[in-house]
């Protein structure tokens, strides 16, 4: 008989970073011990390590298993529409992405001297004056940037609060 315990979807992410931990050590470990010189005592015993490496292994994958489903069937509210928690986390991660892109982009505005390859009589570079103009001032872009960071945030504060509240039953690993 297997036996179940209650949690939030926040003690399975925490779980499965703790897996994650784990099984980077049991893998240092057994990749430490798989060949020894003869008649040297080990540390570890590679089987023990490796079967121990596939158990936690085996409940990361249904800990991860259990994160999708519910991710997949979970709906919140944003900005008036419902939408799965799945979707969610994809706009979280694509707005991250607009959040680098806008702040990387390179505004320039005004004149600016530029070498054109050439050389004067005395060696020197030859220089022409170029203006820029981009499509973005710096004003708009600090205004864009803390719209993207503010729904950022919002994003975030509501996947949080979705994953204390949602619960889920989970086998304990023992079983």
């Amino acid at each position: 008989m297997t036996t179940t315990t209650r949690v939030s979807l926040s003690e399975v992410l925490r779980q499965c970073k703790d897996a994650k931990g784990e099984i980077a050590e049991l893998t240092r470990r057994a990749t430490g011990c798989v060949a020894r010189i003869e008649g040297v005592e080990v540390d570890f015993d590679f089987d023990e390590v490796n079967a121990e490496r596939k158990a936690k292994i085996g409940r990361l994958v249904y800990l991860n298993t259990i994160l999708a489903r519910t991710n997949a069937a979970t709906t919140v509210v944003w900005k008036g529409q419902s939408m799965i928690v799945a979707e969610v986390i994809r706009r979280k991660a694509e707005l991250n992405g607009e959040i680098t892109f806008v702040a990387g982009l390179a505004l320039r505005n005004g004149p600016t001297k530029v070498a054109t390859g050439e050389y004067n009589e005395r060696h020197q570079p030859v220089t022409e004056t170029v203006v820029w103009r981009s499509a973005l001032t710096e004003p708009a872009r600090v205004k864009l940037l803390a719209s993207l960071r503010a729904d950022a945030s919002a994003l975030d504060s509501l996947l949080q609060t979705s994953n204390h509240g949602t619960l889920v039953d989970l086998e304990d690993p023992a079983t």
